[in-house]
């Protein structure tokens, strides 16, 4: 059975009746889907008449969509990025363990001074009377356990957190002004178009019935 391939919708010819600062009025026709697709492109032809005349394309996406749908949200708040959590405490029994380690340490090392500290004369009769023992010099070096400052550790852990929280806090920030920004000149510019343009009719063409119908037209911002 063969597949039904979905046909695509045709396209509608609008139009857009205007006056520009109470001029004359203007007539511009548009083929579109839709009468908010329609509303897009004439928006985008009105760009011309902002002070501004080439808009980057975020900027221009947000005062196309605020014009088309200005009742719908043209650009979300951002989210916030969440600090990382808490560094727990340093754990008691960490550390005492660490501090019954150093303290063996200290007396091993002191106790190696104090046998090294012996006469030569000594060391020399307790060397001839011990039997001469077989060296083995491939036996493996015995590794000496490196004592590492819990609370060294805890302090590097914190400084880490602390250096995340000011990287998020800017990301955070350059975020909000960015959305700010936005917000502030989409209005701007919706106020500017809406006080020099007045649309007079908005409709579109049914090709069936050859006639022009009025199309629905959102209420635009006046803020």
């Amino acid at each position: 059975m063969r597949k039904k391939v979905e046909r695509e919708p045709d396209l509608i010819e609008f139009k857009v009746n205007y006056t520009l600062d109470e001029d004359l009025p203007v007539e511009k026709y548009f083929m579109a889907y839709n009468s908010t697709e329609a509303l897009r492109a004439f928006a985008q032809s009105c760009v011309k008449f902002l002070d501004e005349k080439k808009l980057p394309e975020v900027e221009l996406n947000c005062f196309l969509k605020s014009y088309a749908t200005p009742e719908e949200t043209y650009i979300n708040k951002p989210d916030l990025i969440p600090a990382p959590e808490p560094i727990p405490e340093l754990d008691k029994s960490i550390l005492k363990e660490y501090e019954d380690k150093k303290r063996k340490e200290t007396e091993n090392e002191l106790a190696q001074v104090i046998n090294n500290s012996d006469s030569p004369d000594s060391v020399q009769l307790e060397a001839s009377e011990q039997p001469d023992e077989q060296t083995d010099n491939f036996s493996a070096p015995v590794k000496k356990e490196i004592l590492i400052d819990p609370r060294t550790v805890h302090a590097e852990l914190e400084a880490k957190r602390d250096k995340e929280i000011q990287a998020i806090t800017d990301k955070n920030k350059r975020s909000l002004e960015n959305f700010e920004y936005l917000t502030t000149k989409t209005t701007q510019r919706i106020r500017v178009i809406n006080h020099r343009i007045k649309i007079v009719e908005f409709s579109e063409y049914f090709k069936w019935s050859d006639k022009w119908v009025e199309a629905p037209l959102p209420n635009q911002r006046s803020d």
